[in-house]
């Protein structure tokens, strides 16, 4: 979304951005902006209006409840119409604002939410409906679709049950009372809830189009409709999506924009020589010489941005190997962070001792300034990994020798950044834990089916924040959420993230979370590596187009001046 971005597990990495909404991902695209000022902008416009912006990778499905990388959110966010939208401002500050629904209201024991919607219309003319947001979400809930962010449904009332097939899906607390009105009752109150009403999972989707097109909805520009501020009008597989501005849309009339053109561009090379050549007009950089090429640029806008995104290894705990506890936490601890951020992340990006990324808050409070990364108190206490290994062995009856272990290091990437950070992985665990590494590199889709699927021993990830709560990170690992596929369960674990999201006093919040995190870097499923930052060069002809994960504005309000 993962922002709201939000990997479906959150899976890969990227050299310059690195991920859920939230979402998962090798690198974020920022998309979003602030709202036009029509006395502002009225006169002076470029007479076309167009941006072409790049994609790191193949959106995996446009499929709203089946999708889960960045990549396919980054396009659905622009072409579909949430029942709230995350806007930002000048400052990078975002606010809730309606979006589907025009307004909405909750009863005094937060459990009823009720959206007056306004009136919209799908690409093909039909009418949006109360009922198409009630089977979008219902859908995303049935264990027969399968979708990765079913978890987030969890706070609607019997959720957990039918996402779990113990319950019909009509049982969920979702309900069209009438044709413009949705109501949704909450299991209990959630003080993240109107959060989630951006979220994908939330779409409305229409079931005639869903019915007609099966498991081909999704793959192909016309097995959809669109509701949002522009349409799919052509996909060119691995290589361009272009969006066109959709005129059914309730609030045509502020989006300026006619095309946008999202350029699929893996390797960090091709697309830095874009930005300077202006075949793309923004690029997220971290490499030294390019950053320093691109700031002596006049022509370019300079912004630097604190992104709640974590990059991270993660393990298949169903492996023979990795089922164990303490080799997990080996060869986490064999990670030299500080290394890798200033080696492989030009020390841009920060050394992860958590799970949980700067600039997520809870209450007021940024999650991080209150709780200590237990990691690195773990690290205190296991100075030497190998010695870790060589117990998780003893506790398998294993072969204690690290050299004869047989290990597979899964990439979702094939470029060459790809491979010198495998090379670079290679080097680490053959130091620190004596293991020989083999690498496989994979293209984006491929890796992200095999995750999906259990055929791996270890990747590496990067996983947006969805929404601005700790939640959307500690949910992720929740034994019933499909997001990041390890296989991992802990019933401590789960009782913390439940009381955690039913409870309303933040201080309280806290501590659950805290105990939680402790117990996720203990035991290690995942392996938080570096907290990213970027910088983004834009040309400063773009107005109104965001920067920050959190935002789900899209392109509806960007306009060109000056190109």
């Amino acid at each position: 979304m993962k922002n709201k971005k939000f990997l479906s597990l959150f899976l890969v990495l990227t050299l310059i951005i690195t991920g859920l909404v939230g979402c998962s991902g090798k690198e974020d695209q920022e998309t979003g902006g602030e709202p036009v000022d029509e006395g502002q902008v009225s006169n002076g416009l470029d007479s076309e209006q167009y941006l072409n912006f790049i994609l790191d990778a193949e959106p995996s499905t446009l499929d709203p409840s089946k999708g889960s990388d960045m990549y396919s959110n980054s396009v659905l966010v622009n072409v579909m119409e949430p029942l709230t939208r995350l806007e930002e401002d000048e400052n990078q500050n975002t606010k809730l604002v309606p979006a589907g629904a025009e307004e909405w209201e909750v009863s005094e024991d937060g459990l009823v939410w009720t959206f007056k919607l306004r009136e919209n219309y799908w690409s093909d003319g039909e009418k949006v409906t109360a009922q198409d947001y009630e089977y979008g979400i219902k859908r995303s809930a049935d264990p027969n679709t399968a979708s990765p962010f079913s978890f987030l449904l969890t706070p609607i009332k019997n959720a957990e049950k039918v996402i779990a097939g113990e319950l019909p899906v009509d049982e969920l607390g979702v309900k069209a009372l009438d044709e413009n009105t949705l109501e949704i009752t909450l299991e209990y109150p959630t003080p993240y809830f109107e959060q989630l009403t951006y979220q994908r999972v939330m779409f409305a989707q229409r079931k005639d189009i869903v019915e007609q097109y099966g498991d081909t909805f999704g793959t192909e520009p016309d097995t959809l409709v669109y509701n949002g501020p522009f349409v799919v009008s052509q996909w060119i597989h691995n290589s361009e999506v272009i969006l066109t501005k959709n005129p059914s849309y309730w609030d045509a009339d502020s989006v300026n924009l006619e095309t946008v053109s999202y350029k699929i561009i893996e390797d960090r090379n091709s697309a830095y020589n874009s930005l300077a050549n202006r075949s793309v007009d923004q690029a997220g950089v971290n490499d030294p010489d390019w950053l320093k090429r691109f700031s002596e640029d006049e022509n370019l806008n300079h912004i630097e941005v604190v992104r709640p995104s974590v990059n991270y290894v993660f393990f298949n705990t169903q492996d023979e190997l990795f089922q164990n506890a303490n080799v997990r936490k080996a060869f986490s601890l064999a990670i030299d962070r500080e290394e890798i951020a200033e080696v492989i992340f030009n020390g841009v990006h920060v050394p992860a001792y958590g799970w949980t990324p700067p600039s997520v808050l809870i209450g007021e409070d940024e999650y991080r300034a209150k709780v200590d990364e237990p990691l690195r108190a773990i690290k205190e206490q296991n100075p030497d990994p190998k010695e870790l290994l060589i117990k998780g062995l003893e506790e398998l009856g294993m072969d204690t020798n690290p050299e004869n272990l047989d290990v597979t290091f899964s990439l979702g990437g094939t470029d060459q950044w790809f491979r010198t950070f495998g090379e670079y992985i290679q080097q680490v665990f053959k130091k620190n834990l004596g293991v020989e590494v083999k690498i496989e590199q994979l293209e984006w889709p491929i890796f992200d089916s095999n995750v999906n699927k259990g055929e791996f021993q270890i990747g590496y990830m990067a996983w947006t924040a969805d929404y601005n709560d700790p939640s959307t990170m500690m949910n992720l690992l929740e034994s019933t959420s499909t997001a990041i596929r390890t296989g991992w369960k802990n019933e401590r674990y789960d009782e913390l993230i439940r009381l955690a999201g039913q409870e309303l006093d933040h201080g309280k919040r806290l501590e659950y979370y805290k105990e939680a995190e402790e117990i996720l870097m203990d035991e290690s499923p995942v392996a938080p590596v570096v907290f990213a930052k970027t910088n983004v060069f834009r040309y400063k002809y773009v107005n109104n187009v965001g920067v920050t994960d959190f935002n789900t504005q899209g392109f509806k309000y960007g306009f060109t001046q000056g190109r």
